[in-house]
């Protein structure tokens, strides 16, 4: 089965790397990336507190082949060098990360066993939610676990509809730029992700 990967040589965890063949393994390393998100319900970002911030643009070159760089960066406020590593299938799967001394971003997708994905994130981020997406851009949410930055407590995940198949995705986050609105940021940034996604896979991408 053919892969592909990054030039990086900061390699994801052994035990990880095989789960990526199967929707399966997809879903187990989402419960994994997710379930430790702690009991109760953390503060979500203040609402009160935002700033006239720059917009989300959709511009190359991107990262994990969905997102602008430069939108990364201007959500997470992150300046510092970030280090690609990327593996999966490219008609059906992927998994990628962006390091810098930890996982500041990660992106999961596949082409199969969205409902259970969806299922999974609901369980793991219900009490945590900020926001359901957008109707129009399909089915998920946008959540806040109040962690430290290292567990990528910002987490979101899409499942809509492309030609005849049901993609989704998931991005987490380690941070977000203070006095932004997470909500809107990472709704633009889902919404780039979908349009990414097909023009890559050649499809249309309509809501699930």
């Amino acid at each position: 089965m053919a892969t592909w990967e990054s030039s990086s040589t900061d390699m994801k965890p052994p035990a990880l790397r095989p789960l990526a063949a199967t929707s399966a393994g997809l879903a187990l390393i989402l419960a994994l990336l997710t379930g430790c998100t702690g009991t109760g319900s953390p503060p979500s970002p203040n609402a009160s507190n935002k700033i006239a911030a720059s917009p989300v643009t959709d511009s190359p070159p991107y990262w994990c082949d969905f997102l602008p760089q430069q939108a990364v960066r201007t959500i997470s406020g992150l300046t510092l060098a970030l280090q690609e590593d990327k593996s999966g299938v490219r008609t059906t799967h992927g998994i990628c990360t962006l390091r810098n001394e930890y996982t500041r971003l990660s992106v999961v997708w596949s082409i199969r066993d969205g409902d259970n994905v969806l299922d999974i994130a609901r369980k793991n981020f219900g009490e945590h939610q900020l926001a359901d997406l957008p109707a129009d851009l399909g089915k998920g949410l946008i959540a806040y676990t109040g962690r430290l930055p290292r567990t990528n407590p910002y987490y979101t995940m899409m499942l809509f509809r492309c030609g005849e198949k049901r993609p989704w995705i998931s991005v987490d986050l380690s941070e977000v730029s203070k006095g932004r609105d997470p909500v809107s940021d990472l709704t633009q940034l889902l919404s780039i992700a979908r349009e990414r996604y097909g023009e890559l896979h050649k499809c249309t991408p309509k809501p699930n």
